[in-house]
């Protein structure tokens, strides 16, 4: 298997689990729009942003999973490691854009919804930029998230697998909750953040930051897939 075959597999089988878990979290959120229209009004945020920490942090499973559930599937099946490593690199892009769009598609029919049956609705921190360029720069940002914590998770999984839970432990968790403290202020993310309240305020700035905080967890990971031993 080629490494484009083998990212779309990954892919595909992640963007299932994902799937499970936008519908779910879809679900939730339906329940609590019908608690403010019936039961009692309350100030909510829209379905972009009532997700978005989940979905990142969903973002983390998947990156711990990514090396359990399938490097040491397909590497036991005599898929090298740089396959795996280009193929989960190109896997973990697409997962990210497609939970975005997921969530965006969800949140545009959310809306839709609200305004054929037209619910009395109090949105706050509402995602639904107005214009082409406005909602391209929320995507961007919500794309460029997910992919880091993906690689984030991906460090978590790969620190276990070659080291053991206890050693894997012990240095890989603290680091990781670092680096999703970095993401948190690269991106003003108030969840897992312990700096809520500094931002960069910058676009273009967050997108540049980002891309060598990725290349930083990718040079990482790097180095702990290039000669990982395959448990037996």
């Amino acid at each position: 298997m080629n490494t484009k075959k083998l990212g779309l597999s990954i892919f595909r089988e992640q963007f299932k689990w994902s799937l499970w878990y936008a519908f779910t979290i879809l679900l939730i959120y339906v329940a609590v729009l019908l608690y403010q229209v019936y039961v009692e009004a309350i100030e909510f945020v829209d379905f972009s942003m009532f997700s978005n920490g989940s979905s990142s942090i969903f973002m983390l499973v998947i990156g711990i999973l990514s090396t359990y559930s399938f490097f040491d599937y397909f590497a036991k099946r005599g898929i090298t490691r740089r396959n795996f490593f280009k193929a989960t690199i190109g896997a973990s892009g697409l997962l990210a854009v497609a939970i975005s769009l997921t969530i965006f598609l969800m949140n545009g029919l959310l809306h839709l919804l609200v305004q054929t049956t037209g619910w009395d609705i109090t949105w706050t921190n509402e995602v639904s930029p107005a214009g082409f360029f406005s909602f391209m720069e929320v995507f961007i940002s919500y794309v460029l998230i997910h992919v880091l914590y993906y690689l984030i998770g991906w460090m978590i999984g790969l620190g276990y697998y070659r080291y053991g839970w206890i050693i894997g432990t012990l240095p890989f968790v603290p680091i990781a909750i670092i680096f999703v403290n970095i993401t948190g202020l690269l991106w003003g993310l108030s969840h897992i953040n312990f700096f809520p309240h500094l931002s960069l305020e910058s676009f273009p700035l967050s997108i540049a930051l980002s891309i060598v905080f990725g290349g930083l967890l990718l040079y990482v990971n790097h180095r702990l897939i290039k000669d990982i031993t395959v448990a037996m």
